[in-house]
This record gives structure tokens, C-alpha cells and sequence, in this order.
């Protein structure tokens, strides 16, 4: 089975449970889980808000958009248009949910589909991709691709490849039997080189690193 079909599977099947991080109906124990395992998700969201801003007008690309919730912000804070994109369906079917429930399915529009295929559309004032290379084999193409579509900001983010919950993580997720790719710092600079990105801020996030960057 491909690395696709099995990270496509493995988030499918997990929408509604991983979209629960971003929610506060959540016992004690389980706020604590979330708070050293996957705090980092929550945060990544806020820094990406404030590096946009301001996002009034701004027509943006979500790349791994999961459940839409960046989108969903984005709107939230004016955003014109956002266009997200996921290859697991009931991650799509569930930012759709959201999107009607928050009254923004108007300039929210999420697709089922692979990166870059499924976005034939150019010219976003800026595009994300948030806790997605994680789970891509060559992101470079991935990332060269967004580069040509966006005309402002990209915001992306690597994991950490040394860092203190690595082994554990690794282990979680050869359990599971869902791929997971953890780079060091040589290796995303060698990403935004071979993608032919040359601009580019580096922020320190968790178990993350943030990448802005200028097409």
C-alpha cells in the first residue's frame, strides 16, 4: 500500500477524533494529554493567524487542510476566499460541517483531492501547509508548487526530526501503521533550496519548525 493511501486512511478514520484538539470539551486528563502531545497543533494555528495578518481581502490556500479549521479562522479574520485541499474524505465532509455551522461555506471551499492536482487555481496571496509534511515522502515538489500558486506569504511546517517525543512518536505511529517523516534542519533547507525557496524566515515552534517564506 502506498504512503498516500495509508496516511489518507489512517486520518480518514480519525477526522472527528483529531479535530477534537482544536475543541475545549475535553475532560482534565485529556487536556493534558493534548497539552504535551499535540498542544503544538493549537499554537501552530495561532503563529500562522499571526503571520498573515492582517488577512482582511486575502484569498488563501490551505494545503492538508484536515477539518478546515485554519480556513475557518482565515474567514473568520476577512479572509475573501480560501481554498483548501485534503486527500481524506471524511476530513473534507467534516470542514464542510464546519464551514455551514460557522456561516462561512460562502468564501470556505474544501476539496477532496491530492496537492497539486486538485488546485489548478494560481495567484493566493498566501498558502499554508500546517502538520502536513509530515506525512509526505518528497515534499519538494509539494512545496515548489505552492511557491508557483502564491504570490505572497507561504506559511509551512516541518517536525522536528531530534527533539524529546520523537522515539515515542515514532513508535505511535509505526503502531498505528501510518508513515510519519521527521526532518533535521539541514534537511528543510534542502527542501526550500531544491523547491527554489530562497526567502524565508525560520521560527522554532514545539516540536515544529515554522517556515515563512516569499515566492
Amino acid at each position: 500500500m502506498s504512503v498516500e493511501r495509508r496516511v489518507r486512511d489512517h486520518f480518514h478514520a480519525d477526522a472527528r477524533r483529531f479535530d477534537a484538539i482544536y475543541e475545549e470539551r475535553r475532560g482534565p486528563l485529556g487536556r493534558v494529554v493534548d497539552q504535551v502531545w499535540r498542544g503544538v497543533v493549537r499554537r501552530r494555528l495561532d503563529l500562522t493567524l499571526e503571520l498573515l495578518a492582517p488577512l482582511a481581502g486575502k484569498t488563501i490556500l490551505d494545503v492538508g487542510c484536515g477539518s478546515g479549521r485554519y480556513g475557518l479562522a482565515f474567514a473568520a479574520r476577512g479572509a475573501a476566499r480560501v481554498v483548501g485541499v485534503d486527500f481524506a474524505p471524511a476530513m473534507i465532509a467534516l470542514a464542510g460541517e464546519l464551514a455551514a455551522r460557522a456561516g462561512a461555506a460562502d468564501r470556505c471551499e474544501f476539496r477532496v483531492g491530492a496537492f497539486p492536482e486538485a488546485v489548478p487555481e494560481r495567484g493566493f496571496d498566501a498558502s499554508t501547509a500546517m502538520g502536513f509534511f509530515d506525512y509526505i515522502a518528497d515534499p519538494v515538489p509539494l512545496v515548489a508548487a505552492m511557491r508557483a500558486k502564491t504570490v505572497g506569504t507561504m506559511v509551512m511546517s516541518f517536525p522536528k526530526a531530534r527533539e524529546w517525543r520523537v522515539p515515542i512518536r515514532r513508535l505511535r505511529f509505526r503502531l498505528i501503521g501510518c508513515p510519519l517523516f521527521l526532518y533535521t534542519d539541514t534537511r528543510i533547507r534542502e527542501v526550500l533550496a531544491a523547491a527554489g525557496v530562497t526567502d524565508f524566515d525560520w521560527l522554532a515552534l514545539d516540536r515544529d519548525v515554522v517556515v515563512r517564506a516569499r515566492p
